[in-house]
């Protein structure tokens, strides 16, 4: 999963470019740029934790890795969000994929499987199927389907924003604001707290922590920047 949180200078104010359509300098304000942050958040205020495509299998190396999915997907399981299978023999013939003459011969060798993570019925409940894009490697848009997702953020406060500059021919200013926040009950279990340590401190973080979002001024109106425009 990719989080922003940003803090900036206070900044406020307008300027105004010459051959910028009139209808293109609002003058940012409280209300105003509340609203547009309201509705960015209605719209994509979902906190989800980059597990996109499901089944998910999680290797020996993975473990020993302690990959994401390693260390989050048994404290799933535990919960009765998702369910496991082994996907690989718990057993190798002696010598495969173990030091030669570490076992004796005619014995085998026990290796750890893969296990294969599925969505339960209650775990369906919290995969949104929306598409969204985000920013990927490089800052390029990448879109997505659907993800797995734990909260849902809604605007508490506008507390600044920045001076408003222009931009691909349109005034932007970056606006921080606090948030309100609905996580799913089983986060509150100390396990998956710990699993998901950016989730947590973002529910920690209510009304206090900062985020920010970019809106764009046009047509007499603030609207939210996406990822990839």
């Amino acid at each position: 999963m990719r989080t922003i949180i940003c803090i900036f200078a206070a900044a406020t104010g307008l300027i105004c470019v010459d051959g910028m359509a009139q209808s293109d300098t609002v003058a940012p304000s409280e209300p105003a740029l509340a609203a547009a942050v309201r509705n960015y958040l209605e719209d994509h205020g979902d906190l989800c934790v980059d597990k996109v495509a499901w089944p998910r299998d999680v290797t020996e190396a993975d473990r020993q890795a302690r990959s994401n999915d390693a260390l989050q997907l048994p404290v799933l399981e535990r919960l009765g969000l998702v369910k496991s299978v082994d996907v690989s023999p718990a057993v190798n013939p002696a010598g495969m994929g173990a030091a030669v003459g570490s076992e004796p011969a005619g014995q085998t060798a026990p290796v750890r499987s893969t296990k294969r993570y599925s969505l339960t019925a209650k775990g369906r409940r919290y995969y949104l199927r929306k598409k969204t894009t985000i920013l990927g490697a490089h800052g390029q848009p990448v879109e997505r389907d659907g993800d797995f997702c734990v909260a849902r953020l809604s605007l508490d406060k506008v507390v600044r924003w920045s001076l408003p500059k222009e931009t691909r021919g349109h005034l932007e200013t970056v606006v921080s604001y606090t948030y309100k926040i609905k996580a799913a009950d089983w986060m509150a279990d100390p396990e998956a707290s710990k699993a998901f340590p950016v989730v947590d401190r973002i529910i920690r973080g209510e009304g206090n922590l900062q985020m920010a979002a970019t809106l764009q001024a046009q047509n007499g109106r603030w609207v939210p920047v996406l990822p990839g425009q």
